[in-house]
């Protein structure tokens, strides 16, 4: 027990230390689509609507469902859904300790401070895929006890949890958790089965109230096969630093799969080593969100497994090249390498983490203007789009009526580039009139969409020019169907422009006084 109060103490301690440069990232401006989403989304479930038939995601749907819940206790806003996050990534910390502190506390600490170094420059958004990591670190956990039926029920049931944020996990949780499958005694097996049954059994009530249809359509054929090389950003597109951490993110995922086949090859029933692999299969198997898109965050989201388990692969290659038992100052080497390595590649993170160290010491983070409406909040990057926002949110408020339907979108709705989502946040007395909350490539402005059909249905739209010149090297910037535009033009009027932003009402209003 003294041993457990001290490894928790020294957990507890390395974790508050990372967390405390977070901080000042509830002060950071959001992102106005996909951050937007998370505040939109969830309040649209409490109001009664269904994902996939009531509006579009290509996410899962237990984080807008765990958002939801959030928002019940606490009310929808970009705090709590921020709260949300920073749980999130207590648990990313905590379960990376939980995994390789059997093997060497020193290696588990250090391996927290090389993963808060990639979290940290990410901020505190509550995405999906950083739900699904959680419940992937965690199911290995569960699963290290293969003797154990609670524990390898815990263990399937949070390998579909994973799958219910993000459906693309699933060979990624299979695959990593195969290797400790395989230990378990077979009556454990069905332990471990039946958790994934009961953990992926939502999406089979979802079929039913959506359709299956649609939830094939939202989770599989549009994220997978069209979307997805929608908003593909290429290779040569992305900067030197970035292509170079892609590719040491690799190099990281081939050392840690074969640290842990080495290991497994000398002693097959080595928990350690099945564990090793599996982190190793695991990192492989979420590389495509580093692949599809390659900026920072989804790259940090993939090389976030693979290096945060680096220290613990060489440790494990030193030690069996040594044939002996290593020292703490080894692992404290091994962790100290890969900081190292990290600087040399991306030396930014570094600079962003010291400087929000400071912040969160001082206090005085002013990362976002903070646009304010019906006592709800959103932080957006200028002041001249705050003021925009303001702007227009005020106008309509003196002319709409509650219950009407408001569109936001981009000013040429012919293109996907992106969309001020979070607008539907800050008016909740407004009905949302599309089906495209967001704005995805192939999909929205496919032939024959419903956007034009959505457009119609509209009282109000707030049409956004900030995207104009927006143009990445993919499909976001290549024109679609006409028709939602033309819809625009023959059935809506103009009636006041604010700092890049458009409102337009049904003609059938232009002669009210």
């Amino acid at each position: 027990m003294p041993d457990l109060r001290r490894k928790v103490l020294v957990a507890a301690l390395l974790i508050l230390a990372v967390i405390l440069p977070m901080w000042p990232s509830f002060e950071r401006a959001g992102l106005q689509m996909d951050e937007g989403a998370l505040l939109v989304y969830p309040e649209l479930i409490a109001r009664g609507q269904v994902p996939y038939r009531d509006f579009e995601t290509f996410y899962g749907p237990a984080n807008s469902w765990l958002l939801s819940g959030a928002y019940a206790v606490t009310g929808p806003s970009i705090f709590s859904e921020r709260a949300v996050g920073l749980l999130y990534r207590i648990l990313i910390l905590a379960g990376i300790f939980a995994l390789l502190q059997k093997r060497s506390v020193t290696l588990a600490g250090g391996s927290i401070v090389v993963a808060g170094l990639l979290l940290i420059p990410l901020g505190l958004s509550a995405y999906a895929w950083i739900g699904a990591v959680v419940c992937a670190l965690w199911s290995l956990w569960f699963g290290l006890q293969v003797d154990s039926p609670r524990r390898c029920f815990g263990s399937g049931l949070l390998a579909a949890l994973a799958m219910l944020f993000r459906p693309d996990f699933g060979p990624a949780v299979i695959a990593a958790g195969l290797p400790l499958f395989l230990l378990m005694p077979k009556t454990r097996r069905w332990h471990y089965l039946a958790g994934a049954v009961l953990g992926l059994a939502p999406y089979g009530w979802i079929a039913l109230l959506a359709g299956p249809r649609e939830v094939l359509n939202n989770l599989v054929l549009f994220p997978v096969f069209y979307s997805s090389a929608g908003r593909h950003l290429p290779i040569p597109s992305a900067p030197a630093y970035i292509v170079g951490l892609f590719f040491v993110h690799l190099a990281a995922v081939g050392l840690n799969l074969f640290a842990g086949g080495i290991g497994l090859r000398r002693n097959r029933s080595d928990l350690s080593s099945r564990l090793l692999l599996g982190l190793g299969l695991l990192a492989l198997g979420v590389t495509h969100q580093a692949a599809q898109r390659l900026d920072f965050g989804h790259l940090v989201s993939a090389a976030l497994l693979s290096f945060s388990v680096l220290p613990f692969s060489t440790f494990a290659l030193y030690e069996q090249w040594r044939a002996q038992p290593l020292q703490p100052r080894h692992a404290l080497l091994a962790s100290a390498a890969v900081m190292v390595l990290l600087e040399m590649i991306a030396p930014s993170m570094r600079t962003t983490t010291l400087n929000k160290l400071i912040d969160s010491i001082e206090g005085e983070a002013h990362y976002a203007v903070f646009v304010e409406h019906r006592g709800r909040l959103f932080p957006l990057p200028s002041p001249r789009m705050a003021a925009g926002v303001a702007a227009i949110l005020d106008h309509l408020e003196t002319l709409a009526t509650p219950g009407q339907r408001l569109f936001v979108g981009p000013a040429d709705l012919r293109r996907t580039n992106y969309n001020d989502t979070f607008i539907y946040h800050l008016m909740p007395q407004l009905q949302p009139a599309s089906y495209f909350l967001e704005m995805n490539p192939l999909s929205a402005n496919r032939p024959h969409s419903r956007l034009a059909a959505d457009v119609a249905s509209a009282d109000w739209l707030i049409l956004s020019h900030h995207w104009d010149h927006w143009n990445e090297p993919n499909e976001s910037m290549k024109f679609g169907p006409a028709a939602p535009m033309e819809m625009v033009q023959s059935q809506f009027q103009i009636c006041g422009r604010f700092e890049g932003y458009d409102l337009y009402r049904r003609r059938l209003f232009a002669a009210a006084p």
